[in-house]
């Protein structure tokens, strides 16, 4: 029977093999947890906007954020980070990277944050936008187009 340091080898295996298992289930129990992001809110944001562009009608769009149960300061601060992700191609880049580790799961701590949508989760509201950058990109561009 084949030995190493005088074991023999089945110990081995079966010693690495536990500790490969309890790894992967540390990781599972433990390890972050893949995010969902809805886009619902972001989207019809856009969608109001959109329309608000083309026909001007202020009151429709105030209706239009009393139904999605939005105040107009969150309506503007969303169409704000779209325009500028729209504007700075190294901020949407960056943006997306953080995106990636949100979604997998980290917790990402900003070293500041200049105007947290929720204090536990201050990437959300970028999150959705950012989602909807890559889902949508022809709904953000019929948003901002000239």
């Amino acid at each position: 029977m084949l030995q190493i340091a005088g074991k023999p080898l089945w110990n081995w295996v079966l010693a690495i093999a536990l500790a490969v298992t309890g790894f992967f289930a540390g990781m599972m129990l433990f390890g972050p947890r893949p995010r969902v992001i809805s886009t619902m809110r972001v989207e019809a944001c856009l969608e109001a906007y959109i329309d608000h562009r083309h026909s001007g009608d202020a009151a429709k769009l105030r209706r239009e954020l009393d139904r999605l149960r939005l105040k107009p300061a969150e309506f503007e601060k969303i169409i704000d980070r779209f325009i500028h992700y729209r504007m700075s191609k190294s901020s949407l880049d960056q943006a997306m990277r953080l995106l990636d580790a949100f979604r997998s799961g980290y917790r990402i701590i900003p070293e500041r944050v200049e105007s947290p949508t929720d204090s536990s989760e201050p990437f959300a509201l970028d999150a959705e936008i950012l989602t909807v950058f890559r889902t949508r990109p022809e709904l953000v561009k019929k948003a901002f187009e000239s």
